[in-house]
């Protein structure tokens, strides 16, 4: 005698579409959200110029990035500005910001007259913290 199996009726499983979706939403705020981030921190080209006591910082956050070119032109961003106008901006955002460390990117060729203004105008705009940017030699 045969014996007849009984097929169980199974549903079949739907995929859950609400966690791909919040996946999905998610990963287009993060690339939102750096692509922001590394457009505001574009930085002017400089040869920077070297140091053995130069450390890579384990936290770049909280800084306002000044660049100084060559020719003693002060950037913030890829913005050119005097140095009055550099330091109404460090003083507003050291307003809004107590912690912001002021970090000076400027050229091996730069003088030291433009580095020294420079200086002087950022600690009077209230920068407590000043870093001074350089390639680390080996």
């Amino acid at each position: 005698m045969k014996a007849k199996l009984k097929r169980r009726h199974q549903e079949t499983e739907e995929f859950q579409m609400a966690p791909m979706i919040d996946m999905v939403f998610l990963l287009l705020v993060f690339f939102m959200t750096v692509a922001t981030v590394a457009q505001s921190q574009r930085r002017v080209p400089l040869d920077l110029p070297e140091s053995i006591e130069s450390k890579v910082p384990e936290d770049a956050t909280g800084r306002g990035i000044i660049s100084v070119d060559a020719e003693g032109t002060y950037f913030i961003g890829e913005q050119a500005l005097t140095l009055e106008e550099i330091g109404a901006a460090i003083g507003q955002r050291i307003r809004e910001r107590p912690d912001l460390r002021v970090q000076i990117r400027a050229d091996r060729a730069t003088e030291y007259a433009a580095i020294r203004s420079l200086l002087r105008t950022t600690a009077e705009a209230g920068a407590y913290e000043i870093i001074y940017a350089t390639y680390e030699s080996r």
